[in-house]
């Protein structure tokens, strides 16, 4: 008995070798497959009999039987390509894909390519799945097959244009002036009903101006100077009327208040520079004052007719509308008082709706039109303070109507959505925007000069290239000048990738000894980072299966030789007979 078994041992070593050596061919047979993982066979002895019965007393094995073929997962060497889709996984971690019934696969083989509806397959069709973006160019958490846009990507109309400019304060003050006069009289303030009156700056509405008793001469000048300059504006773009309000009282007793606003505000039409006084109710100071009518001094504000004349700097920039044309808009300056500066903008006569334009703001010579207006205020320190809100010319009137947001323009272009708001963002200013006034435009004593102008619109545009970051995100480069994320690779990783059950075509299919999959981004959650332009190689090694093929052919032998030694034995054993 012991020698049939000695034959039995013989042939399930036999057995057990020659699969071995079919594992190390299929090894060395795929030395030179992309992203293939090598195998190892491994054995263990079968269950032993006892001769004698008792337990452990003399045992003998009846062979040898293969236990398992384990994976080696271990990291392949990486080579570069030309391929911007040659994908290779640098860590843990594999590549999605799909066939086309919609089973789902996985593999480290990232030889990947467009196929004639721009899906990325690999060389067997098979769909690299990933995270979907949108046509923002926003990763979604939806996971599907990565298509890549063979269509226009559309446009997006211009909603901020920032213009970051020095305009040098050295720049002479053009507009116009106003002031107010008083006669010939003098006054004293007595608690009998004269220490207040009413005063309307720029046509900034009336407020209430109140002063000591006994004051009189330069010492009621002086106090309703700093009264006047103590008022909060209604309209804070006219600041600068309150902040550099004058009163002044010469050897006559005639008093002179003049407005610290020296030029027009293009977002009022009562804006003319005027000082308006009246009485508050019962208050005689008003009528003690004897203040004369208003009087003015005109200068030259910006004229449509000749914008270069009555500007001091310009700058154009390019906008585009709802359907992603083009449109060119040109902002003229005009300095009209001390840190005080109007800026007109302008379009071309066939880009917009003409009809909802007054002709005072339509030159059809220069084939422009005035599409807003509004003013920006300095402080001392050259620092933007304020902004003001945008006088709209689409409404049909010649002076327009003031829009509510500071900077924002409202432009009807021909064949687009009408109504356009564009946001002119001159800098964060400290007033209007509780900025630091410095990351935008300047009054410094430099020439005025632009510093920085960009815009968020683009037009319609094509894929033109695509490239692939560490993170998986695929971007794709269009004509029109922009770069979004198109899609993100996706990856899953498992808990015994080794249980994965291999299907052929370099990809693996999902058993119930490898786990469930835990997807992810690249480089995240314990996944690796995904490298363009590169594929990982085979992670045979060669001179280690040589030495396994070695042991393997050699055990072959050997276990060969077991079962002709136990054939002559048992010849021998016969010829007993005879």
């Amino acid at each position: 008995m012991g020698i049939l078994s000695s034959l039995f041992a013989g042939v399930s070593g036999l057995n057990a070798n020659g699969t071995a050596l079919s594992v190390i061919g299929n090894n060395i047979a795929n030395l030179s497959t992309v992203g293939f993982k090598g195998s190892k066979a491994t054995f263990a002895d079968l269950i032993s009999s006892s001769i004698s019965g008792g337990s452990g007393a003399i045992q003998t094995g009846i062979g040898v039987a293969l236990t398992s073929v384990q994976g080696n997962f271990s990291q392949g060497s990486l080579a570069t390509s030309s391929n911007v889709l040659d994908l290779a996984i640098d860590g843990n971690g594999f590549f999605i894909v799909e066939d086309a019934q919609g089973g789902t696969f996985y593999s480290r083989a990232g030889l990947f390519r467009l196929d004639k509806n721009n899906n990325v397959v690999d060389p067997t069709g098979f769909k690299l799945q990933g995270f979907l973006a949108d046509t923002t160019g926003t990763i979604t958490g939806t996971i599907g097959d990565i298509a890549l846009p063979s269509t226009t990507a559309s446009p997006r109309a211009t909603t901020t244009a920032l213009v970051a400019a020095n305009l040098n304060s050295a720049t002479a003050p053009t507009g116009v002036r106003g002031n107010v006069v008083a006669s010939a009289a003098s006054t004293t303030t007595t608690a009998a009903g004269n220490t207040s009156f009413n005063i309307n700056l720029n046509g900034d509405g009336a407020q209430t101006i109140t002063v000591a008793n006994g004051l009189t001469g330069s010492a009621l000048a002086t106090a309703i100077q700093n009264a006047v300059r103590a008022l909060v504006p209604n309209d804070p773009f006219k600041g600068a009327a309150y902040a550099g309000f004058t009163a002044s009282v010469n050897a006559s007793d005639t008093f002179t208040f003049t407005s610290g606003m020296t030029g027009t505000t293009n977002n009022s039409t009562t804006g003319t520079g005027t000082v308006v006084i009246t009485a508050n109710g019962g208050d005689t100071l008003a009528a003690n004052l004897n203040m004369l009518a208003p009087t003015s001094t005109t200068g030259t504000d910006f004229l449509l007719s000749d914008p270069p004349a009555t500007s001091d700097f310009s700058t154009s920039m390019t906008v585009f509308d709802s359907l992603g044309n083009a449109h060119l808009l040109t902002t003229y300056f005009t300095k009209v008082g001390e840190n005080s500066w109007n800026y007109n903008t302008v379009a071309a006569l066939n880009d917009v709706v003409t009809a909802n334009y007054h002709a005072s703001n339509i030159d059809s010579s220069l084939g422009i039109v005035r599409v807003g207006s509004g003013t920006l205020t300095f402080g001392t320190d050259g620092t933007l303070d304020r902004e003001s809100t945008v006088v709209r010319y689409d409404t049909g009137t010649a002076a327009g109507t003031s829009g509510t947001v500071p900077g924002e323009l409202q432009i009807d272009f021909i064949g687009a959505t009408s109504d356009q708001l564009i946001a002119m963002n001159f800098g964060s200013s400290v007033t209007t925007d509780g900025g630091s006034g410095l990351d935008g435009t300047t009054q410094f004593g430099s020439t005025s000069a632009l510093v920085q102008q960009t815009q968020d619109g683009f037009a319609a545009g094509s894929l033109q290239a695509f490239s692939v970051d560490a993170n998986g995100i695929i971007n794709g480069r269009f004509s029109n000048g922009q770069l979004r994320a198109l899609a993100q690779v996706v990856l899953a990783r498992f808990p015994d990738p080794i249980g994965l059950t291999r299907t052929g075509k370099n990809t693996f299919a999902q058993s119930g000894n490898s786990g469930q999959p835990v997807t992810g981004t690249p480089d995240s959650a314990g996944l690796g980072r995904v490298l363009s332009n590169s594929l990982e190689l085979s992670n045979v090694d060669l001179g280690e299966s040589f030495i396994d093929m070695i042991a393997a052919q050699r055990g072959f032998q050997a276990n060969s030789r077991v079962i002709t030694t136990s054939d002559e034995i048992l010849q021998e054993l016969v010829n007993l007979k005879r």
